[in-house]
């Protein structure tokens, strides 16, 4: 057989990778400099979009520098929602950190595997320092464990598998849910529905979540929850775990945490705090009192790429007791077996998390708070609540808008109601017509471009809701936001037909 000779194609040098590069952040700086000028959305339909970027083949020869440039150029200026625009307000979703961008090309160049020790040493001891500060900051004790994940929904569903196998009373990764009583989850009416995907995805079912009534802040009441536990127990199945939300996704209301620390510790139960909204808020030492209790949970999912603007994804879910944390995931194949005398000192994180193979996630993150420091963000979470009090105080004081809740941190949902209609909103038709009406003023600001709003449902009735986590929102974008509210709800209500 002939020696093989080298195969480069795929190699490119220090000097064509240096071009490349340049040229691409060439093309984020413009980014950069154009985006307050951007519309928030463009205005192409998904059928518009697809013929627009996907109109080449994966080609069998390499196309050139220009030709990939103009394509990114396309998809980047044409046919991209502008998340890092002060106008952006919808879902809960960050700019992006500036600094993290370049930090987020660094992690894929290096391209290390955390979910291994040896296959990354200093960017696992990166992410073990980022993971413990994330736990101290949010008053877990120092032996906590963690690990970065794709996203609050993964976050949730490893809590809920930790709680399962820790708590179930049998064993649960052997035998499987079914070999017990079934297993219950108690949550709030507003919990995010990762938790009820979790529980399907574990076996559990949708139907064992127990969605639990709100007060009127929108919080979960502790007492129904102790009644939920009460009746179940009565009916044989067995209380596994109390979530408290801290910042529901719709309204930001921070469900009593504390009551329900002692609720889940009454009844023997696991207690975890989704935060991933509302975890960085909760680092802020001014806005801390607001959770308290989220200190006493078992398990805490926090998403730095939503209130702290980190890129995606940077989710977050830590662990009061590592041996629980590590008994749901341990596995050891054998292709896996390292010198015991060093294994000792690693965290081989495959051991702790779903995954085997895992990114860099850390390291955006890491550079972003060695870039800005937590006083910056600190003072930008504050002043992103200043901002939403700012929003909420133009609604109230206009004779056409009107609040359905009090912001609790940075979230506000509010709509329009034509002045004549006002003192009519009780009646059924005249409700209905004005959730059609606020529908429809929602999709038209958004096609308008100037500010990108979502929606929420807040006690049956249809609002308009803006999200203010961005480091790019200012008080000129939320009073355009109202602006653009009425403008279009004037004219809208103008052109349908009153009820």
């Amino acid at each position: 057989m002939q020696r093989p000779e080298p195969l480069t194609d795929l190699d490119w040098s220090s000097e064509r990778a240096t071009e490349f590069g340049r040229a691409t952040m060439e093309l984020w700086a413009e980014y950069l400099r154009r985006l307050p000028d951007l519309p928030v959305m463009h205005p192409h339909t998904p059928a518009q979009t697809r013929a627009a970027v996907l109109d080449r083949d994966v080609p069998d020869k390499p196309a050139g520098d220009d030709e990939i440039l103009t394509h990114l150029r396309d998809v980047v200026f044409n046919h991209g929602t502008q998340t890092g625009h002060g106008g952006f307000m919808a879902f809960i979703s960050g700019a992006g950190t500036v600094p993290g961008a370049p930090a987020s090309l660094l992690a894929a160049g290096i391209n290390q595997n955390l979910g291994g020790w040896p296959l990354g040493p200093a960017a696992t001891e990166i992410e073990n320092h980022v993971l413990a500060w994330f736990a101290e900051r949010l008053g877990l004790p120092p032996q906590a464990s963690g690990a970065f994940v794709t996203g609050g929904a993964t976050a949730n569903l490893m809590a809920l598998a930790v709680a399962r196998d820790a708590l179930a009373g049998w064993d649960v990764r052997r035998d499987g849910v079914a070999a017990g009583p079934p297993l219950a989850v108690y949550a709030s009416d507003d919990v995010h529905e990762t938790v009820d995907r979790a529980a399907d995805l574990l076996g559990l079912g949708t139907a064992a979540v127990r969605r639990i009534a709100t007060d009127d802040r929108l919080r979960v009441r502790p007492d129904a929850v102790s009644a939920a536990i009460e009746r179940d127990l009565a009916d044989g199945v067995k209380p596994l775990c109390v979530v408290g939300t801290a910042g529901t996704t719709e309204l930001g209301a921070i469900d009593p945490l504390s009551a329900l620390a002692e609720i889940a510790q009454r009844y023997g139960c696991w207690f975890h705090v989704d935060a991933a909204y509302g975890g960085p808020a909760a680092m802020v030492d001014e806005l801390r009192p607001l959770f308290a209790g989220i200190e006493r949970a078992d398990s805490v999912t926090c998403d730095p790429h939503k209130w702290m603007n980190m890129p995606i994804s940077a989710s977050v879910v830590l662990f009061r007791d590592p041996a629980r944390h590590v008994a749901a995931f341990t596995l050891q194949p054998d292709y896996t077996k390292l010198d015991a005398e060093v294994e000792s000192d690693m965290v081989l994180r495959y051991q702790w998390t779903p995954q085997f193979t895992r990114p860099f996630d850390a390291l955006p993150v890491w550079v972003s708070l060695l870039a800005h420091g937590w006083d910056a963000y600190s003072r930008r979470i504050r002043h992103d609540v200043d901002i939403a009090r700012w929003l909420h105080h133009l609604v109230t004081a206009h004779d056409e808008l009107e609040p359905l809740a009090d912001p609790e941190l940075s979230i506000v949902c509010f709509r329009y109601v034509p002045p004549a209609l006002r003192s009519s909103l009780s009646d059924p038709a005249v409700a209905d017509y004005v959730d059609e009406l606020n529908e429809r003023i929602l999709y038209a600001v958004q096609r308008a471009g100037h500010v990108y709003p979502s929606n929420a449902v807040v006690g049956g009735r249809y609002a308009i809701r803006a999200c203010l986590i961005s480091y790019r929102t200012e008080a000129n974008h939320v009073e355009t936001l109202a602006d653009e509210v009425v403008r279009h709800g004037r004219r809208l209500h103008a052109e349908l037909h009153n009820p």
